[in-house]
């Protein structure tokens, strides 16, 4: 994907404050949050499993935007882990399923336990004015997310 070199706009400049902010707000989350020995696409998965449901593992690198023996090893190593486990699949006995396990749901409950702990910490730091303003921020933040360009 090309994108047009930044225009010197207000937009423009939002635009790099925005990216640079929510690009160390993530960096601190993830290091935050995240369980001794999970990485962050472990977690999508878990997250898809159980957002969609057990998978075919072709399914789930699709949705994860990985290459099939990726997503094998990565179901692989959430099996050892106790996070996820492979059935048949009812409605076609060659293909195997991977389901969400509870130590996995629990790994998802824990990694939210903890987002909230911390930013919740780091919220009492702000002043009214400031958690304020953040909660006005959200429906406009969450637009930015779903929207798909073209000034929609």
């Amino acid at each position: 994907m090309h994108f047009a070199e930044p225009s010197g706009t207000p937009e423009a400049e939002l635009a790099r404050e925005l990216g640079a902010t929510l690009t160390r707000l993530y960096a601190f989350l993830r290091s935050a949050i995240m369980p001794q020995g999970m990485t962050l696409t472990q977690a999508s998965a878990l997250a898809t499993l159980r957002n969609e449901g057990p998978q075919r593992v072709t399914d789930l690198a699709a949705r994860e935007g990985v290459r099939q023996p990726t997503c094998t090893s990565l179901v692989n190593v959430m099996e050892e882990q106790g996070w996820v486990r492979r059935r048949d699949d009812e409605s076609d006995r060659r293909a195997v399923m991977v389901e969400l396990t509870d130590t996995g749901h629990q790994a998802l409950a824990d990694i939210t336990a903890a987002r909230v702990g911390v930013l919740e910490q780091r919220l009492n730091a702000l002043d009214k004015g400031e958690r304020e303003a953040l909660a006005l921020a959200l429906p406009s933040l969450l637009r930015l997310i779903e929207s798909r360009g073209g000034g929609e």
